[in-house]
């Protein structure tokens, strides 16, 4: 065991490191064609999780669709993060997670927040520039959808069509 502690990464983001081994597979919680990462609300999760959504797009091999999958991973990530993420108990940053998952000629992204409180689709705002995202997400995917699962926690998911 004490060799497998050297080998867990600082973030689960490593896990998408270009030639670096899959550590949720090293460590037994996860699958091939499986990747997550956590987020907060904070700003500097953005860019962290668009680079993440290519880095783990490249390793797979996704080349049609990567483009769209990247929008929609942020998409969702970004209505969590604007709606659903705020302050836990102890006084930090609530989490979100983003999954990617592959799957035949499709990457199903999904973020799993805390917040109980359905996704609404809504008509944009151009003055403001918000109310855009579920949009975007619902034309750049062949479907989505959520769920509530009996801890309160919601997913949202969308599955983006991709070419191998």
């Amino acid at each position: 065991m004490s060799d497998l502690a050297g080998m867990i990464p600082l973030e689960i983001g490593n896990v998408a490191l270009p030639n670096a081994p899959d550590w949720g597979i090293a460590l037994g919680v996860s699958t091939a064609g499986f990747a997550a990462k956590s987020f907060t609300a904070h700003t500097a999760s953005a860019p962290r999780v668009r680079a993440f959504t290519k880095a783990v797009l490249a390793q797979w091999n996704v080349e049609g669709g990567a483009e769209a999958t990247v929008i929609v991973a942020w998409e969702l990530a970004a209505n969590a993060a604007q709606h659903a993420l705020g302050r836990d108990g102890r006084g930090g940053p609530e989490r979100a997670w983003l999954g990617l998952v592959r799957r035949e000629e499709a990457v199903v992204c999904s973020v799993t927040d805390p917040c109980p409180s359905p996704p609404q689709l809504q008509l944009p705002d151009l003055m403001r520039g918000t109310g855009r995202g579920l949009l975007l997400v619902s034309r750049l995917s062949s479907t989505w959808g959520w769920s509530l699962s009996p801890s309160g926690t919601k997913t949202v998911w969308a599955r983006v069509p991709t070419a191998r």
